[in-house]
């Protein structure tokens, strides 16, 4: 038995495996059938496989009687749901990972067109959801019945209609309050969701959050090891960290990354007791993959059949979005944040986990035309926040409206954003944010083209204090025949939005010099250098005990600190010389009297002319 996804691919390793396994008839969690701990077992032996459960009006107050009902419907429905699957063979090559009893694929098959889902199919999800919802209603404190009523009312696309059902729970309260943060989810209320989730988590017993918040499926390396060693307290720390880092877009109220973690949690407890499409019991191998990479959209049966004692039953498969991403963070960035903008990959080859917004299918960064530019400058004790962005993709529509941000977002908190609503495709944003280490970042939604873009750095950002310091530096268009710019707020209009410069274009640099007394004496030297080329190489070039090459131009001069208030501004315009192409560090030194030198730096690509 397998099940298969177009990006995430799952296939029971060895036939021999699925022939062992002892099945219920009902192909369901039921009678007969070895049950993982906590599942709750159906309370009589299943009806036969293709009658349909009906309830006496008299019956209707026994909720012992509804459970029973609601048990043997939903296993009808999902027989059903099995006999009316397209057809799909899958592949056949060897699988990337096993997990428990299934094998895992990475790759998308493009031979995989499912078509529209069976009328039968969704005939028998109709019938399922008024006859639980005529249960739950009879039995509002039975929180199966009720989680079941929700959870057919998503997959049928209704979520509003969920989010009233979670609304008549009347079952344990954390419980209640996970459906309603279910439900919320689904209906892409994230902020609603994430604060129903917090409460739930609050009141379900210790060991059951425990659980829940458990991010052992989804870490790997040594972020995993780290975790393991902690014990469930301590972990909420790191949890917090790692929720913060793996929020999709933090324009998006709420984090969807987080709340599709709870979900995926509560459909795992909604299989204890229940059929699952696979027709197979569900266990830790089930519950892991669910956990790791979510629901399936879409399901499939193949032609040849898998035989188990007793009966012929079909392999399943379960097909995942076609492009999802991996947004928790790679574990080297959970403990410094700092490098994250080199380190991050959405979609790796093979991902520990995966997830899609609802709100887009692709996510856009400089490889894919979403170009930008950061920078950061002090005021006072605040900091003020410049981003400069064009998206140049291919795959956007021309006009479409876009909502682009600059945000950042610190540790604890949330995040602080600059919207632009209906921006054009190219522009600059800026926003004031207080002085804390975080995440800074450019991000834009074109929810019509269902598409998303971001850029994101951390950064430990400082106000202003008593000790000279550097701003970052920020590339500038020279504007022909424009004055040229005194201040960072005159250069606005002329900042570049990219940091990919061409073999002799002319570019203009801006940076800000703060806490530096008047008159006094400046030594400024401004360097282009190849990575890796560090101070004491080019002073030997300079000495004469090195040999001078192509990888490294510099400018040098003196001056004398001017009077005025508020930083002082400095501006300049270098020729590209002509580099080899590749990466290069663009940074500003200055030194005080007395040796202390100031040093700012950004990374440029340089491309042919």
């Amino acid at each position: 038995m397998f099940v298969l996804g177009s990006r995430v691919a799952l296939h029971l390793s060895l036939a021999a495996i699925a022939a062992t396994l002892p099945f219920a008839d009902s192909g369901g969690a039921g009678a007969g059938r070895p049950l993982e701990p906590g599942f709750v077992p159906a309370l009589t032996a299943p009806q036969a496989p293709h009658a349909r459960p009906q309830v006496p009006d008299t019956q209707l107050v026994d909720g012992r009687v509804l459970l029973e009902a609601a048990r043997d419907a939903q296993r009808a429905f999902e027989r059903t749901r099995r006999r009316n699957l397209p057809f799909w063979n899958g592949p056949t090559r060897r699988c990337d990972e096993i997990v428990g009893r299934f094998c895992l694929w990475h790759d998308r098959d493009p031979s995989w067109n499912p078509g529209p889902e069976s009328p039968r199919v969704k005939a028998a999800r109709d019938e399922l959801i008024q006859l639980l919802e005529r249960y739950a209603r009879a039995a509002p404190g039975e929180g199966w019945i009720v989680g079941q009523w929700i959870r057919y009312l998503v997959e049928a696309g209704r979520p509003e209609e969920a989010r009233a059902a979670a609304d008549t729970c009347e079952a344990e309260r954390w419980w209640c309050l996970a459906l309603a943060a279910y439900a919320r989810h689904a209906a892409a209320d994230f902020l609603g969701a994430d604060e129903a989730y917090e409460t739930a988590l609050r009141t379900m017993p210790s060991e059951e959050s425990c659980r829940w918040r458990d991010l052992s499926h989804i870490l790997d390396g040594k972020a995993l090891d780290d975790y393991e060693d902690l014990d469930c307290v301590e972990r909420e720390a790191f949890e917090t960290r790692a929720w913060w880092l793996a929020d999709p877009l933090l324009m998006v109220p709420g984090n969807e990354r987080r709340t599709e973690h709870f979900s995926r949690n509560v459909l795992n407890r909604l299989q204890l007791g229940a059929d699952s499409p696979y027709g197979v019991y569900w266990g830790p191998d089930l519950e892991e993959l669910l956990v790791r990479y979510g629901w399936p959209v879409r399901w499939s049966r193949r032609r040849e059949p898998v035989y188990s004692p007793g009966r012929q039953r079909p392999a399943i498969s379960g097909h995942d979005p076609d492009r999802s991403f991996r947004f928790f963070p790679p574990s080297e960035l959970i403990s410094e944040f700092t490098t994250l903008e080199a380190a991050w990959e959405l979609e790796p080859r093979r991902p520990r986990e995966e997830y899609q917004p609802p709100y887009a299918v692709a996510f856009d960064g400089r490889e894919q035309g979403f170009d930008h530019q950061l920078a950061v400058f002090r005021r006072g004790g605040s900091v003020l926040l410049v981003g400069a962005y064009e998206w140049a993709s291919d795959s956007l529509p021309p006009d479409t409206p876009l909502r682009v941000s600059l945000v950042y977002s610190a540790e604890r908190g949330r995040p602080e954003v600059a919207v632009s609503e209906g921006a054009p495709r190219r522009g600059v944003l800026t926003t004031r944010t207080r002085a804390a280490p975080g995440v800074l970042g450019i991000e834009a939604l074109a929810d019509s083209a269902g598409r998303a873009a971001r850029a994101r750095v951390g950064r430990r950002l400082s106000a202003a204090t008593d000790g000279p310091s550097l701003s970052d530096i920020i590339l500038l268009e020279p504007g022909v025949g424009e004055p040229t710019p005194g201040t960072l707020e005159e250069a606005l209009l002329f900042v570049r939005p990219s940091t990919t410069v061409r073999r002799g274009e002319r570019i203009g640099l801006l940076w800000e010099l703060y806490g530096v007394a008047e008159r006094t004496p400046l030594e400024v030297e401004v360097s282009l250098t190849r990575p890796g080329k560090g101070f004491f190489r080019r002073a030997a070039e300079w000495l004469g005990l090195a040999k001078q090459d192509d990888s490294t131009v510099s400018l040098e001069w003196r001056e004398q600190m001017g009077r005025g208030a508020g930083p002082a501004s400095r501006y300049l315009e270098l020729q590209i010389p002509d580099l080899a192409e590749g990466r290069y560090v663009l940074s500003a030194s200055v030194q005080l009297a007395g040796g202390t030198e100031l040093t700012s730096a950004r990374v440029l690509t340089v491309r042919e002319r």
